[in-house]
């Protein structure tokens, strides 16, 4: 009788030492996949790290593929101007994906561009144009052949209706900034005259 007392205490024992073992507080956090999250500008974590990932491979390449990406071998070009500004493309990309984790120069980045296009006369349809050139330029590029994904073709495409969302959104700010600055203007153009 002896023998069996001894085992239930032993088992009691053991049961008892496993859950004085196990941490009451804190207790382990559930894992959770974030990488499907979004963040303010649609792109998700997978989404950043291909886009940085490809950026990589094609930052030293930067210069062939603003001059490749318009070169015709039937017709003739103006090379020199179709290389400038498929460069200053490939830069502003460049730096928009330097800039993905932050908002605010992520944005800062946009304007910075912007304005010279507005005031130049550039047409947002020419600049989405231009950026969905070189997307497909990317993507077909033998440089990050071993690196294409979904998710890739996804971010290049998000990043490019950024650009020409952007535009329209900046060229409709500029319309309704100049149509409140002429109200203001001729109500206080009118407002001196109906004093008098």
């Amino acid at each position: 009788m002896s023998q069996t007392s001894v085992k239930r205490g032993s088992e009691e024992s053991l049961e008892d030492k496993r859950h004085v073992d196990q941490p009451v507080y804190p207790k382990p956090l559930p894992k959770r996949d974030i990488s499907y999250k979004v963040d303010e500008n649609q792109f998700t974590m997978a989404e950043k790290a291909a886009l940085r990932n490809a950026w990589r491979l094609i930052e030293p390449f930067q210069r062939r593929f603003g001059q490749e990406t318009f070169y015709r071998r039937d017709g003739k070009i103006n090379m020199s101007k179709l290389h400038g500004h498929a460069m200053a493309m490939m830069k502003l990309m460049g730096k928009l994906i330097h800039k993905l984790d932050i908002n605010l120069q992520f944005r800062l980045a946009l304007d910075e561009n912007l304005p010279n296009h507005m005031k130049n006369g550039i047409d947002s349809s020419y600049m989405k144009m231009l950026a969905s050139a070189l997307k497909s330029y990317i993507i077909e590029s033998s440089v990050i052949e071993n690196h294409k994904s979904c998710t890739l073709t996804r971010a290049l495409n998000q990043l490019v209706q950024i650009i020409g969302d952007y535009a329209q959104v900046h060229e409709a700010r500029k319309r309704a900034f100049s149509v409140a600055l002429r109200q203001t203007i001729m109500g206080s153009i009118d407002s001196p005259k109906s004093s008098i």
